[in-house]
């Protein structure tokens, strides 16, 4: 019997930052950028990898689900608060283990990074480009069987346990409105001594 005295494969990846600490995540994402070695894009790089994705993504919907489930993802990043967008992320579970598979799925995304040891996100360097269909990511139940279905056989670690008080966005909406103009209605009744 021999052994395989291979090094396993290092998965790297470039974590983004929580938004309000930009100047940690500029010098932590230049700092691992170094490290790897990755290769910098000007905005204009940016730009037209971006349009080359959405074009993608237009050209999916005739022949992919997940061209619809990305599109989502991307909407409710963009629309909803994060209150709502994140009131799942308490009960996510597992991490990314950096396969790189999600970023694969119709197509290979030019931001994907890879080589024989590392893989990263080129785009994750500036908290101006992050996507936020990919930070988000995954957003509920739904988006998370949406993506497994995808790259199955191989599983995303990612699970959830439990659920919030209002699991579907629907009604996270509902109550977060409901909650909004609860407070405009006490300070109407304060204002007026009601």
């Amino acid at each position: 019997m021999s052994q395989n005295n291979e090094t396993p494969v290092r998965l790297v990846q470039i974590q983004p930052l929580k938004r309000t600490s930009a100047e940690a995540a500029a010098s932590a994402t230049s700092d691992a950028a170094e490290m790897l070695q990755l290769p910098t894009l000007t905005d204009w790089d940016i730009f037209w990898k971006k349009a080359y994705i959405g074009w993608r993504k237009v050209i999916g919907f005739t022949y992919t689900k997940h061209s619809y489930g990305a599109t989502r993802r991307w909407l409710l990043a963009q629309v909803l608060p994060d209150k709502i967008l994140y009131r799942w992320k308490p009960y996510q579970r597992g991490g990314c283990n950096r396969c790189g598979l999600c970023c694969k799925i119709v197509f290979r995304c030019p931001f994907f990074y890879e080589n024989g040891e590392t893989t990263a996100c080129l785009i994750y360097k500036s908290e101006k480009h992050w996507p936020s269909a990919c930070v988000a990511f995954p957003v509920d139940p739904y988006d998370l069987s949406e993506v497994q279905r995808e790259v199955a056989p191989a599983p995303c670690p990612f699970h959830f346990e439990g659920q919030p008080e209002h699991p579907t966005i629907w009604g996270a909406v509902k109550a977060e409105l409901r909650s909004e103009l609860g407070k405009r209605v006490d300070k109407l009744k304060e204002a007026f001594n009601f």
